[in-house]
């Protein structure tokens, strides 16, 4: 007598959605940030200042679309090509490690013009603090892989580092008296390049109250050290070493 068997259909955790909907709002904004300078000027094909820069907006690239696309195997049920691209995507981070150094020192080196919001000191110093800090979150998410609910928030909380230098450079384009115009959004509103990464971070709390009734050690933890980011680097800017790091980068190849 034959059986009918119904499909065993996976029913999506409040994680999955949330973390997807963020990876996806993340990807979001650096699109939109770069798009004016990188995408639409054909990405590794646009007009950049050195092969630095290049380098730099391939592998930065690269891990925001690989971050979506882990994101969406996680929540499509796909552990195993999520572990297989994990491997790539802890090269790529410690390549953006590495260019997200060299980077701003070049910028600083050519003296390139930075908005108007932003110092030597400011600019040089807050990248350089900002993607060792993000290296260290995804290290710790890396060696907790196995445990999904310190990983997937370390994480997401790695990735809010990197949306400042996106934030900072949204400008949208405007029609004024029949004379086309672009607007840099952030040079009116710059406390936003803050807020809005510290607001996914309190996304994330709510969340852990919603789904869990508290919030979890590692997103407490994780978002006070978040928190302590901007003081510590403010703290780091004033100090004679900022200026002292910026003549050195302006007066070594």
């Amino acid at each position: 007598m034959a059986t009918l068997v119904a499909p065993i259909v996976r029913k999506k955790r409040a994680d999955d959605i949330f973390f997807t909907m963020m990876s996806v709002v993340q990807l979001t904004i650096v699109v939109v940030g770069f798009a004016p300078s990188y995408f639409l000027r054909g990405a590794v094909f646009a007009p950049l200042p050195s092969l630095v820069v290049h380098l730099h907006g391939a592998v930065f690239s690269s891990w925001i679309f690989l971050f979506v696309i882990q994101s969406s195997l996680v929540s499509a049920g796909n552990i195993r090509l999520h572990r297989k691209l994990g491997v790539l995507g802890a090269v790529i981070a410690g390549l953006m490690v590495i260019l997200g150094i060299l980077a701003p020192f070049g910028t600083i080196r050519r003296a390139a013009h930075l908005p108007s919001f932003f110092t030597p000191e400011s600019f040089l110093v807050g990248n350089v603090f900002g993607i060792i800090v993000f290296g260290a979150y995804v290290a710790f998410a890396i060696w907790k892989r196995n445990n999904r609910i310190v990983h997937k928030r370390m994480m997401l909380m790695a990735n809010a580092m990197l949306m400042s230098p996106a934030l900072a450079r949204m400008a949208f384009p405007v029609t004024s008296n029949g004379f086309a115009a672009t607007i840099p959004f952030m040079a009116h509103h710059p406390f936003l390049i803050g807020v809005i990464p510290l607001a996914m971070i309190v996304a994330l709390f709510i969340f852990d109250l919603l789904t869990q009734r508290r919030v979890l050690a590692v997103t407490l933890i994780g978002g006070i050290l978040f928190w302590a980011t901007d003081p510590v680097s403010d703290w780091i800017i004033a100090r004679p070493f900022s200026h002292q790091l910026v003549l050195w980068a302006q007066h070594h190849p």
